[in-house]
């Protein structure tokens, strides 16, 4: 089976590495080397590095519906199928249409539930307990396409973005052999989404990293998990960006009442008072400008750390 692959995160990585055992990879799209960093080095994506690895052609158009010439070369590489994981650009309909097989996109969440750009981290700002990945194959619309396969997968109590994300790749990489298969044998038929269900998702930015300590503990420590490690949870002390690097729910301890406390106090330890009669225990932290830090180093270097309210 010869396949083009279109990716471009670490969410695409094992479902490459699979293909790869399996099938001819004609060529891997990926999105252009980009500036990244205070320093704005140019670094290229990490499908693209794992590509140069396994020694595969590799194509990086600023625009897929705008490049006549990036066309061309797909339609001479004459792919039965593409496959599309986190690719981070949209396709026009003469590409969709392109291979025999059309195009076959994993996405990670259960559709049509949580569509758009950042179904991961919504589900674990929601609190959900399960997720999954599903197999649909590519409209133009966003995440519309009819479904070939899903599977149900259960968050851990302490899974973050990252761990989630590696955990939902490598269940779609242990899929995607057997998937492309059954479908091109036709033991798969392409069922439509249940458009009533459907909810989207944004794209997050470092303002939703910030924290509102009214909600409770348990919501904030989502936050947390949701944004682990991009781009993390921060509140301001004194005025100044603090960034949490590490934290948990705790109980007070029977001397302390949330009710003795306005939210954000910061009471014994580094514990913070939130909403609902709950509390958020720091373990790292880094104040704007300077190195991360536990929070007992904390305490010693600021001791009216104590007593303050975060804000």
């Amino acid at each position: 089976m010869k396949i083009i692959f279109f990716g471009s995160t670490n969410l695409a990585l094992p479902i490459l590495e699979s293909l790869h055992k399996h099938h001819d990879i004609a060529a891997v799209v990926t999105t252009p080397d980009a500036k990244s960093g205070r320093k704005q080095i140019l670094e290229e994506t990490p499908v693209s590095s794992l590509a140069k690895d396994l020694d595969l052609q590799l194509l990086k158009p600023e625009d897929p519906k705008a490049d006549k010439e990036f066309l061309t070369r797909l339609k001479k590489i004459n792919a039965d199928i593409f496959v599309l994981e986190a690719y981070g650009k949209i396709l026009p309909l003469e590409i969709i249409n392109l291979p025999k097989y059309k195009i076959l996109n994993m996405h990670p969440s259960l559709l049509p539930k949580y569509r758009g750009p950042s179904p991961i981290k919504t589900a674990l700002l929601n609190g959900d307990e399960y997720t999954g990945v599903t197999f649909i194959l590519l409209d133009e619309q966003i995440d519309h396409g009819p479904m070939l396969d899903q599977k149900v997968v259960k968050i851990g109590p302490d899974d973050n973005d990252f761990t989630l994300t590696d955990k939902l790749a490598h269940i779609g990489a242990s899929m995607i052999n057997k998937l492309i298969s059954d479908y091109i044998s036709g033991k798969l038929i392409a069922l439509p989404q249940d458009e009533s269900q459907a909810t989207y998702t944004k794209i997050i930015s470092k303002a939703d990293g910030k924290i509102d300590w009214t909600k409770s503990a348990q919501q904030i420590y989502n936050q947390f998990r949701a944004f682990y490690p991009w781009p993390g949870i921060w509140t301001t002390w004194k005025g100044v960006s603090l960034k949490i690097t590490d934290c948990v729910g705790t109980e007070l301890q029977k001397r302390d009442t949330t009710d003795d406390y306005r939210n954000g106090t910061v009471i014994n330890g580094g514990v913070v008072v939130c909403g609902s009669q709950s509390a958020l225990k720091i373990n790292r932290l880094q104040l704007a400008g300077k190195n991360e830090t536990s929070i007992s180093e904390f305490l010693n270097g600021y001791r009216d750390f104590v007593g303050s309210v975060l804000k």
